[in-house]
């Protein structure tokens, strides 16, 4: 099991449906093909040592070629991996952790990350890209660098230098206009660059966003002459070459969050050269790292949101399907965006037991985890690892969700924009990944700007005095330092009090900070208030 899932990258659904007659050979390479309850959905490579231990195992269970290989649940599964890997030293993982180790060897191997995709089931080339460090000036000058001639050409240094010289200046951009013009006048105080404009991709056109050496009317014709090279840029994340009236145009993909939102068009005095084209590409996806910054900081201080609700259908959402097949209402109680284009839900559940809600989120093709928290009886709190689903097209968007509920297949899910964002991007980009998603209202609201100071109340009117004085004595005594400055037992004996009573005082009032840090407006209810 775990090298199916550290070695092959198999999730544990597609475990429990391996077959040796889905292993065929080619010269000396082994390929497996993967299947879930509709039919094959890739090929995964196998390593010859594992396609080996698979044929052994079965001959000496008597499986044959049409059967599974493992007789159990992927549910079943899943726990074993997690039991197996605990009692062996050095490893503690589930079957998620497996498949992130998969593709973090192959990536660290040099195997393209499109051919990591494709084996290991991502569907997009941005799922794995928390596993690609970020490229400093050095790794652009080694990745740019020609390596059959005896240097680096004096443009394509230049080139790069300006690539890190950009990254600097977009650092304290403050609005995505800031950050267009920034990057325009930049580009254009470079040699060999005439003039540069950035449009944004809004619905089937372009907005104008900046430029520099050229004026906004000349940008528009530009955008006229040139819509379906611009077009074709965005979509296809190549940076293309057009000859204008007046010189070269290369037009730029600015790839914001592993998606091209808009296009940088750079007009040059010289033709644009593969290497230099390389070049371009990095100041686009620099950009584009500038402008989601900016939205991820408009949208934590802005005052007026735009909320949207969407109402989303059992197709669409697992939480739905949940609550319509064990008749039960779910809630999100917390939700954490996780690598490799995931999100890490917190659902309470009422009216339902664990086990059948384990049961059915281990069986849904958008759940690639899922865990019990706390089990109460005719409910249950899990964590769930959803690959796809409405809310992950929002976040993916730049929209933050406020609140996701469901009641007897019908779900509805939450989100806000700052005042001044494209809502129809983001309605666009859910329904487009959800056809059966529909928006059932929007409006404005005013979101309350807490001070420092209005924190520290609201969290002292929720401590004891006894919580209060056990929590500052541990922060000034280096209790939460690493290594720790006192131990509970030294500061137990400092404050006079047992070592139970202390972690107990302690749980607490980390308990309530950790609350009061999280809450979505103060005075709302924490999870386990909730349960309570």
């Amino acid at each position: 099991m775990l090298r199916l899932g550290g070695e092959v990258g198999l999730r544990p659904a597609e475990m429990a449906r391996v077959r040796l007659g889905d292993v065929e050979s080619q010269d000396s390479h082994h390929f497996l093909a993967v299947r879930d309850g509709d039919g094959i959905t890739r090929e995964a490579y196998l390593p010859t040592d594992v396609e080996h231990d698979l044929r052994k195992y079965a001959g000496s269970v008597g499986v044959g070629d049409d059967e599974p290989l493992l007789t159990v649940s992927p549910r079943r599964l899943q726990m074993l991996v997690g039991d197996v890997s605990a009692r062996v030293e050095g490893i503690d993982a589930s079957s998620r952790d497996l498949r992130w180790h998969f593709a973090a060897e192959l990536i660290d191997t040099g195997v393209p990350p499109h051919v990591v995709c494709a084996i290991g089931g991502w569907e997009r080339l941005d799922s794995l890209e928390p596993l690609l460090t970020d490229p400093d000036r050095e790794d652009v000058a080694a990745a740019l660098a020609d390596d059959d001639g005896p240097d680096v050409s004096a443009e394509l240094r230049k080139d790069v230098e300006l690539a890190a010289d950009l990254g600097t200046a977009l650092v304290g951009a403050a609005t995505g206009g800031e950050v267009a013009q920034t990057s325009c006048e930049r580009l254009t105080a470079a040699d060999g660059i005439r003039f540069a404009w950035l449009a944004e991709r809004t619905g089937n056109g372009f907005t104008f966003r900046g430029a520099s050496g050229i004026d906004e009317a000349a940008v528009e014709h530009a955008l006229d002459e040139h819509e379906a090279a611009a077009i074709d840029a965005v979509e296809t994340s190549t940076v293309g070459v057009e000859q204008a009236a007046d010189g070269p145009l290369a037009l730029v993909p600015v790839v914001r969050e592993g998606a091209a939102a808009g296009v940088l068009a750079v007009g040059t005095t010289d033709a644009v050269r593969e290497d230099r084209r390389d070049a371009l590409a990095v100041l686009g996806t620099q950009v584009g790292h500038a402008l989601a910054a900016v939205e991820r900081k408009r949208l934590l201080l802005a005052d007026t949101v735009v909320e949207l609700d969407f109402r989303c259908p059992t197709e669409s959402s697992f939480v739905a399907d949940l609550s319509e097949a064990l008749e039960c209402h779910v809630e999100l109680s917390g939700m954490v965006p996780v690598g490799g284009g995931s999100l890490l839900y917190y659902l309470v559940v009422e009216g339902a037991g664990a086990d059948p809600v384990l049961s059915h989120a281990s069986a849904a093709d958008a759940v690639a985890d899922a865990r019990l928290i706390e089990d109460y009886g005719d409910g249950a709190s899990v964590e769930v690892v959803v690959d796809a689903s409405p809310a992950l097209a929002a976040v993916e968007s730049g929209a933050r969700v406020r609140s996701l509920r469901a009641d007897g297949g019908d779900a509805t899910v939450t989100v806000e924009l700052p005042g001044e964002a494209d809502v129809r991007a983001v309605v666009d980009a859910v329904t487009d990944a959800h056809p059966s998603v529909s928006l059932a209202a929007k409006q404005q609201a005013d979101r309350s700007v807490e001070t420092d100071q209005g924190f520290r109340e609201r969290l002292a009117d929720r401590l004891s005095d006894r919580q209060a004085t056990v929590l500052r004595a541990a922060y000034h005594s280096g209790y939460f330092e690493w290594p720790r400055g006192s131990t509970a037992e030294e500061l137990a004996d400092s404050l006079d009090v047992s070592s139970p009573t202390l972690h107990n005082h302690l749980r607490k009032a980390q308990q309530k900070l950790l609350t009061a840090f999280f809450d979505e407006t103060p005075g709302s209810p924490s999870t386990a208030d909730r349960r309570r």
